[in-house]
């Protein structure tokens, strides 16, 4: 028990400890594929037993015995377009293995000299992130995981790699029924190769969760902070970048999502107001072992993002 208390509460320091940039490279990591937790503003830090949380905490997968599998498919702004593969399997006396890979397509480019005139050629750009997970539990109440990451970035000829771990905690709060906390930091590695001469930074991300499913209403309620890491110039603001999310249980085939991020409603508030940005909606639909999923994300008068996927158990 001393030694899972000691790793929860240096996960807690690294606020203090490891110091963020609000700037880095590699941003595509931040964008959430799932429609399930896109759905629900990206809080999803201590949901467990699904694959849309891998990428938020590897420790969600101790929960599940299962094989599961998932498909998803995103049409974000300006046309760019995603997608996302995953699977993940208990091996007998191990553990949960995960494995999980996401590609962005930006689309083709008209390709200009130094003089912006066009030279009649076009290029594309596209981003790539293959991940592998283990996740167990580490005694009665804390589950864990850590995942590796290998990264590539493609603009015309140019390329950029990186390498890098994610790291993360669920508690099973034993003194309240279906209350969990969730910690995780994400991004902790390295460029291995540059676009040019500079290896960019990866966007290191130090996140809290709690999640509750309430005892007389079939809701269950996520609160995430987020880029706690990141330096502020209070308290209160690194509060500010919160993210919440809850999950309706209409019945055993329908659930309702809705969500709000107040980092993204804030980044896109020029003054005049950011309007709807920053909140999310969606649902699933549950036949048998599988489950489709739908979400949508407004960036205000940027537009909107639209996820579809498909789920299920083996």
């Amino acid at each position: 028990m001393r030694l899972t208390w000691i790793l929860f509460s240096a996960g807690l320091l690294c606020t203090n400890l490891i110091g963020g940039n609000a700037t880095s490279g590699f941003e595509f990591l931040r964008i959430d594929l799932n429609p399930r937790s896109s759905a629900m503003g990206g809080a999803f830090l201590a949901m467990r037993g699904d694959l849309a949380g891998i990428l938020h905490n590897p420790a969600g997968m101790a929960f599940t015995e299962d094989q599961q599998f998932t498909f998803n498919y995103v049409n974000y702004l300006l046309d760019i377009g995603g997608g996302q593969a995953g699977y993940t399997r208990r091996l007998t006396d191990f553990g949960q293995i995960s494995a999980i890979i996401s590609y962005f397509d930006y689309g083709d480019f008209a390709e200009t000299n130094e003089f912006a005139n066009a030279t009649g050629n076009t290029f594309s750009a596209n981003d790539m992130m293959f991940a592998l997970s283990y996740s167990d539990y580490l005694e009665t109440y804390f589950s864990y995981g850590v995942s590796i990451k290998y990264i590539h970035s493609k603009i015309d000829v140019y390329t950029a790699g990186a390498v890098a771990f994610d790291f993360g905690l669920i508690y099973d709060a034993p003194f309240e029924d279906d209350l969990y906390f969730g910690i995780s930091l994400l991004n902790v590695g390295q460029a291995t190769s540059a676009f040019l001469d500079t290896k960019e930074k990866l966007p290191l991300n130090l996140r809290l969760g709690i999640t509750k499913k309430l005892a007389h209403l079939p809701l269950e309620l996520n609160l995430a902070l987020n880029d706690l890491n990141v330096k502020e110039e209070s308290f209160a603001d690194r509060l500010s970048k919160f993210s919440i999310g809850g999950e309706f249980t209409i019945s055993k085939v329908i659930r309702l999502r809705l969500g709000y991020n107040n980092e993204v409603h804030r980044g896109l508030d020029t003054g005049t107001g950011a309007g709807f940005s920053g909140v999310s909606l969606g649902f699933g639909i549950y036949y048998d072992q599988y489950r489709f999923d739908y979400g949508f994300s407004s960036f205000g008068d940027l537009g909107a993002t639209h996820r579809i996927g498909i789920s299920g158990t083996l």
